[in-house]
């Protein structure tokens, strides 16, 4: 039977003071009365708090049921005096502490309503722009996907966000990122002159599918005028994986730590709500199996999904209906269908075996993926707690690659768009897989498995490359950024229209005729027979030319000796490069050609360690291309990545992975015509292809280049 975990007691903070609560600090417009202002007045400043009229964020039932929950504790009652010093060094931090701070409490109602008060008083003050996020499973934001876009959603205008409707969860971390670099694009709070954005994530060790996570560390970047703070529970030192610090790339120097003293929260009423989840569980054990099925699901959860996700018999959704009224006031049931705990402190009470989580969520993932291959379910009908976050399971239980890669199918695509929000929704699970497989890849590429795992690195860039096809020609056939007003108006969920077309058939074409040149043999013919149909129709298609290196000395050009010698600008070796992408001999000795490149700095060493591996013995080709490696991390652009494909054949292979994982749908190539064409595109980057997963990749590459621009033409 469930029982309640033991939480450790947390120490006060180290030299804090009392003080005196000065007037117009944090507690004054936070639940005392707030001079000068009305409790109407007040009630407005809680609605700024639900983001833009019209948006996505007005509209989230959670977040409304989280503002009404805590409404008469930020707005009616007055502010606790152990509050008091606790809002004075909030206050203190914002005008003057470092960018980011840290809440760490074993208390998270008592945190909560802490934060949820000082953010009120800062709108009420107008000192800042506040974004005010609840993370939690009761109100649907734990899982990454449902948390972005409620954030971007929060914020007030997305006038100059990089994206007005971001499609994936990327974009949505690059809009993210991009307003707290921007702040004057997202807030005019206390003026124009001096915008400053409070951003509050309250309660991040609910967290419910691995973020964050370093790979995309979207509050990392604090400029000027933004300020963000995260609230936790204690981390405990056992604590799997990477520190907070870590995860969230902020330094410890550069932190501030608020420790709140107390223990769990411990109020009368919170004691008798886990007393009587208990009490409930023991006496019915279909009771006990409904607060385990509403302690697994990441989200609230409609009566369908109990009975169709999560497995629950319909006779036990029915005696929680006709259950103790003590054990129905644990629950909400909104308006929507949804059943959530009332709170989270409610659900950290049925504290659930760890096995009986996995075990729940394993049949969950075995059902969703057992219809899905079947087909037996239209998509009209699959439960809308199914499709969300059958992917979000799939993850915390870290099922295999091919596994993840079964949602990146037409089929999947079909059950998402008959759903809201299809379009962010199956791009996360696209997405899921990607970085699956990418992290495969890299361990794939590790010196002890290097030479036997070549076939192993071709299938992992071939789920690489289709997870990326397939988002991109979602996104080309999306196009909100041709919108007229596509700048303006608060975030709305984007959708896509599947039938309109990618506009990249020559392109498509293109490529599968780079590729089949590339190859010989039977893998040639192959080929050639996707690039005959993608042809169809079209022009005379040649193949690009793609970055090499020559050590032909026939093919010597004694005009780039000159060049070298007198320290060739970076300019110069674009245009010479940009003629026909070959990097050909000079007729300077190895080691004239090494000094030369050695003295070069920055953007130019690059090229010239690249520019005379011609003249290189092969021994010392790969520390060269070590050195180009070097320069192409602090300087990076399209001539390095032309340069980067040249070197391929003598790069080590964590980096060429690195190298088309980071620049795979990238700015340079996040348009499918040139994902597929031109800087940076699958034939540049083909020779790093080679040289992970020989023509094995090849062939990989060109077969997903063919399948998805016939599923999505």
């Amino acid at each position: 039977m469930a029982r309640i975990a033991p939480v450790p007691n947390i120490p006060a903070i180290p030299g804090m003071n009392p003080g005196v609560f000065e007037m117009g600090g944090g507690g004054g417009g936070g639940g005392s009365g707030g001079r000068g202002h009305d409790l109407a007045a007040r009630r407005d400043a809680l609605q700024s708090l639900r983001g833009p009229e019209g948006g996505y964020a007005r509209s989230h039932r959670g977040l409304a049921s989280f503002w009404r929950t805590i409404a008469d504790e930020v707005l009616v009652r007055p502010t606790p005096p152990e509050f008091l010093p606790l809002l004075t060094q909030l206050d203190d931090w914002l005008a003057g502490g470092p960018a980011c701070a840290l809440v760490v409490s074993a208390d998270p109602g008592t945190r909560t309503a802490l934060l949820a008060r000082w953010a009120l008083s800062i709108v009420e003050r107008k000192s800042a722009e506040v974004i005010f996020l609840p993370v939690s499973p009761c109100i649907g934001t734990a899982v990454e996907r449902d948390m972005l876009k409620l954030f971007f959603g929060l914020f007030r205008s997305s006038a100059t966000a990089v994206f007005s409707r971001p499609r994936s969860p990327e974009e949505l971390m690059l809009s993210i990122r991009m307003a707290l670099r921007g702040v004057d694009s997202v807030s005019s709070v206390p003026n124009e002159e001096c915008p400053q954005l409070l951003v509050i994530v309250d309660g991040i060790e609910r967290a419910a599918d691995g973020w964050p996570h370093r790979r995309m560390p979207f509050l990392s970047e604090a400029y000027d005028g933004a300020h963000i703070i995260v609230s936790t529970s204690p981390e405990s030192p056992s604590a799997r994986g990477v520190g907070l610090h870590e995860r969230l790339a902020w330094s410890p120097e550069q932190t501030r730590v608020f420790l709140l003293a107390g223990e769990r929260d411990s109020s009368e009423e919170t004691t008798q709500a886990r007393r009587t989840a208990e009490s409930a569980g023991d006496m019915e054990p279909s009771l006990a199996r409904f607060f385990d099925a509403l302690g697994t699901a990441l989200a609230p959860v409609s009566n369908d999904g109990l009975v169709s996700a999560l497995r629950l018999d319909p006779t036990e959704v029915e005696a929680f209906k006709d259950g103790p009224h003590a054990a129905q006031r644990l629950v909400v049931l909104s308006d929507d269908g949804t059943f959530s705990f009332r709170d989270d402190a409610t659900r950290a009470g049925w504290t659930m075996d760890t096995n009986k989580v996995a075990s729940i969520e394993d049949a969950l993932i075995v059902r969703g993926l057992a219809a899905l291959t079947r087909g037996t379910i239209s998509p009209e009908a699959w439960p809308s707690y199914l499709v969300e976050y059958l992917g979000a399971h799939m993850k915390r239980r870290s099922v295999s690659i091919f596994d993840l890669l079964t949602l990146v199918s037409p089929e999947w695509l079909r059950i998402w768009m008959s759903h809201p929000g299809g379009l962010v929704g199956f791009t996360t699970d696209a997405r899921r897989a990607r970085y699956a497989a990418e992290d495969a890849l890299i361990e794939a590429c590790r010196p002890e498995r290097a030479a036997a795992a070549e076939q192993e690195r071709a299938t992992l860039l071939c789920v690489i490359v289709r997870c990326a096809l397939v988002e991109a020609s979602l996104f080309a056939k999306e196009r909100s950024v041709e919108e007229v007003d596509y700048r303006t108006a608060p975030y709305v969920e984007p959708t896509v229209d599947v039938t309109r077309p990618t506009g990249a058939v020559r392109e498509r074409a293109e490529a599968l005729v780079t590729f089949a040149s590339l190859v010989t043999g039977s893998e040639q013919q192959l080929i050639q027979g996707w690039a005959t149909d993608a042809c169809a129709g079209l022009d005379e298609i040649l193949p690009r030319s793609i970055p090499h290196v020559t050590t032909d000395r026939s093919a010597a050009d004694p005009e780039r000796t000159r060049r070298i010698r007198a320290g060739a600008t970076y300019d110069e070796v674009d245009a010479y490069l940009s003629r026909d992408i070959v990097i050909r001999p000079t007729d300077l000795s190895p080691d004239e050609a090494w000094r030369l490149a050695e003295s070069r700095e920055g953007e130019s060493r690059m090229v010239s360690f690249a520019g005379i591996l011609p003249d290189l013995p092969e021994e010392m080709r790969e520390k060269a291309v070590r050195e180009v490696m070097s320069s192409y991390w602090a300087h990076g652009d399209r001539l390095a990545l032309r340069v980067l494909s040249a070197c391929a054949p003598w790069m080590a292979l964590p980096d060429a992975a690195r190298v088309i994982c980071n620049e795979l749908g990238n700015d340079w190539t996040d348009e499918l015509p040139r994902m597929l064409v031109g800087f940076g595109s699958l034939t540049e980057l083909s020779p790093l292809l080679l040289r992970l997963g020989g023509t094995a990749a090849i062939v990989g590459v060109a077969r997903a280049i063919a399948e998805v621009g016939q599923w999505l033409p």
